[in-house]
């Protein structure tokens, strides 16, 4: 038994956080961001996938898929440095940094720009498109070609980039969602599978 100038500071117990106690509310929202990074690998893999074969098969779906992954970079660039818009020399040196990590730096600067230029305007721009001949759509590949031909047709402006990352990532996860859900089920059903075994894993504690 402790006495007056006996006592002594006791430890502090830390007790383990028990995920399986935790609201419902924020399960379900690690979960959804479990599901979005894994979205987002998916889209930057994609689009290096299609930069790598532009050479042997260029595409519009393959440019769509190359403007959506930088796109991606563009949104982390803003959020890393707090820019407004994607002008300034920190952006200009966070993007350069996550183009080399991400093995798009062979893509000359003009490229990118029309890249993104197409990602930004592409609804519209697919719904104009949409409108073309079948040997026109076919031949109308080139973004530049493309974001140039449908602003003379529709005297439409460029769109301005978005500012928000998030808005950006959860355009990058609807993209995802519609390109798996025009899989055949038997292709589309390993990818849910995937986020699926990711989620899930985000949400298992450390041992």
């Amino acid at each position: 038994m402790l006495r007056g100038g006996d006592e002594q500071t006791r430890p502090q117990v830390t007790l383990p956080k028990l995920r399986f106690l935790e609201a419902p509310d924020e399960v379900e929202r690690e979960a959804r961001e479990a599901a979005l990074r894994i979205a987002t690998q998916r889209t930057i893999r994609a689009g290096l996938d299609a930069w790598t074969a532009i050479n042997r098969a260029e595409s519009f779906d393959g440019w769509k898929r190359i403007g959506a992954a930088l796109a991606i970079g563009r949104a982390f660039a803003l959020h890393a440095t707090g820019a407004n818009s994607p002008h300034g020399r920190r952006y200009s040196t966070a993007f350069n940094s996550w183009i080399r990590e991400h093995h798009f730096d062979t893509m000359a600067k003009p490229v990118r720009s029309w890249a993104l230029a197409l990602n930004e305007n592409l609804r519209a721009i697919e719904e104009w498109r949409s409108t073309l001949p079948d040997r026109e759509r076919r031949r109308l590949i080139n973004p530049q070609s493309v974001v140039k031909r449908w602003q003379r047709a529709t005297a439409q402006p460029l769109a301005k980039p978005a500012d928000d990352p998030a808005q950006a990532a959860a355009a990058a996860w609807r993209r995802f969602v519609a390109s798996v859900e025009a899989l055949p089920p038997d292709q589309a059903a390993p990818l849910w599978q995937t986020i699926q075994a990711e989620a899930a894993a985000n949400l298992i504690p450390n041992p």
